[in-house]
């Protein structure tokens, strides 16, 4: 069965994580992505651990190789007027080309959307920026930690006298760039219907808007005052044989779990009659459910708790995580083949398409391993690439 971007080629000029998951996505259902890197160096992601063996290395990234897998590597110097040339001349043949420079570097590289349109006027491009490529806050640096900040995060994380809790470790960076993806498609298929493409501009300011800021504005709405969703939950226990985490966002959940652990009484003590209560006397809570819940193991509770309509999670090590029969069964896992990493299991498709399956054809490429390939196409003999590269170009 033919993939959706089957055909379409993606020149990927990005680096860390926003910009090449976006690029993965595409890469995984179907779309030639060819990854410009600087010569020599690479994308940052390649001096990003976890490492094979913990030795720092180019090749020996576990969170390049996750978020490059099915791309080509070129290497290419756009500082110099010749890298400027050659990459023009890869736009040409390109249907969508991601980008993750701070706003003004591609204009002030020559390479600006208004330049390239006139060399393709088909091409898609996508920038992915902290705050979008305009506005009062576009030149302002940013980290996932500042962005979760900014959009209402940090509300209902942590308690009032204590320093707020960060959000799950970059997840603001995966967050834009499946929204990157999301409008690059959508400018292609508008490009593929009209013959013109488009700018596509994304801010991971305002993706994250989309997604945590809904609870400070529910509370603003409805005039309350702080509460704190994020600490209202039992824990995270010990059981028999590893960990569980039990949640409790209602009152009818609450009550579920003290009938559970056959505490009913718990349920119509006038302490806890609703969730704001709860939290400030939850260390004693915890206390009670503590021994009950060291005498279960961990798996036979949660599908115990599941059935109850507890929310529950498991806390599983690395290695439970691969063995998961809910991962085995869903085809979540694949295994992945490196020159350098050797064979390694990783996460797939992150959503499955019934009519364009998700492949993964090749592991994470080696830094300009495809020199030689992409840069024959448009007329370079070896000769030539190593000119190119003795001047600094490739």
């Amino acid at each position: 069965m033919e993939q959706a971007l089957a055909g379409v080629r993606v020149l990927d000029l990005s680096h860390f994580i926003a910009g090449p998951y976006c690029t993965r996505i595409l890469a995984g259902f179907g779309a030639e992505v060819i990854k410009i890197e600087k010569p020599g160096q690479g994308d940052i992601a390649r001096s990003i651990g976890p490492f094979l063996d913990d030795e720092p290395g180019t090749e020996r990234s576990g969170l390049f190789l996750y978020l490059n897998g099915n791309k080509k590597s070129v290497t290419l110097n756009l500082k110099s007027a010749g890298g400027v040339k050659l990459f023009k001349e890869l736009v040409r043949d390109a249907d969508i080309l991601v980008e993750s420079f701070r706003p003004g570097v591609m204009r002030r590289l020559g390479l600006g959307y208004t330049v390239l349109e006139k060399i393709n006027p088909g091409l898609v491009m996508t920038s992915v920026s902290n705050f979008g490529q305009s506005g009062p806050y576009r030149d302002y640096k940013a980290s996932h930690l500042v962005l979760w900040g900014m959009n209402g995060g940090r509300y209902t994380n942590g308690q009032p006298e204590m320093p707020p809790w960060q959000g799950p470790n970059w997840l603001s960076d995966y967050m834009s760039g499946c929204q990157a993806a999301n409008g690059t498609m959508v400018a292609l298929y508008q490009r593929n219907a009209t013959g013109i493409g488009q700018h596509v501009d994304v801010s991971m300011h305002e993706v994250m808007m989309q997604m945590v800021l809904h609870p400070a504005v529910m509370y603003s709405y409805l005039k309350k005052t702080y509460f704190n969703l994020a600490i209202c939950y039992l824990g995270i226990f010990p059981c028999k044989d590893g960990y569980i985490g039990i949640n409790m966002l209602t009152q009818p959940q609450w009550q579920a779990i003290c009938r559970f652990f056959g505490m009913p009484e718990l349920a119509e003590d006038p302490r806890y009659q609703n969730l704001a209560m709860i939290v400030e006397h939850l260390e004693e809570v915890r206390a009670l459910f503590a021994p009950k819940i060291a005498e279960w193991k961990a798996k036979e509770l949660f599908q115990a708790a599941v059935e109850w309509r507890i929310p529950a999670g498991l806390v599983p090590t690395a290695e439970e995580i691969i063995k998961s029969p809910q991962h085995i069964a869903r085809g979540f896992l694949e295994e992945v083949c490196h020159p350098v990493m050797g064979k390694v299991v990783m996460p797939g498709a992150p959503a499955k398409l019934m009519e364009s399956p998700w492949q993964t054809k090749s592991a994470a490429p080696l830094l300009g391993e495809h020199n030689i390939e992409i840069y024959s196409r448009l007329g370079y003999a070896k000769s030539d690439m190593v000119r190119l590269r003795e001047n600094g170009i490739i």
